[in-house]
């Protein structure tokens, strides 16, 4: 393996491993001791916190996804499926602050529990989608 394969090897690694960090304390740790702690006002604190949230997943997944192209541009060790899965992530996150997160602003105070739903299932495909990145990224 040659330096630059090693170093983007480190930055996917890199990448894929703080986001999914993040998702994993976000959903986990974050929101709910939030809402633990300050019951029907957790909604407005949440709401608050998404944008910043789905721009870090943005960042890192174009990160990701751009080392992974850049590593194996004609996917000639099979590395179609990397960036394709981190493309799923990419678009599920994309979707949670450039759509959800409008309407959530638009919708007001209930805005949380109106789109909890949706908000979950992208988190969840989000996580899976970066989870088998880091997989992929080992293969």
């Amino acid at each position: 393996m040659s330096l630059l394969q090693t170093a983007l090897a480190v930055i996917i690694d890199a990448a894929l491993g703080i986001w999914l960090g993040s998702i994993v304390f976000f959903s986990f740790v974050g929101a709910p001791t939030t809402f633990d702690v300050l019951g029907d006002d957790a909604g407005r604190v949440v709401n608050a916190i998404f944008p910043k949230y789905y721009a870090l997943g943005e960042g890192l997944g174009f990160v990701a996804f751009g080392a992974a192209v850049v590593a194996d541009p004609g996917g000639l060790r099979g590395g179609v499926l990397l960036p394709a899965v981190v493309l799923v992530g990419l678009a599920c996150t994309a979707y949670a602050h450039r759509i959800l997160v409008p309407k959530m602003e638009r919708a007001g105070d209930d805005a949380f529990a109106r789109y909890h739903k949706q908000s979950v299932a992208l988190n969840a495909g989000t996580m899976l989608a970066v989870a088998a990145g880091l997989v992929l990224s080992h293969l």
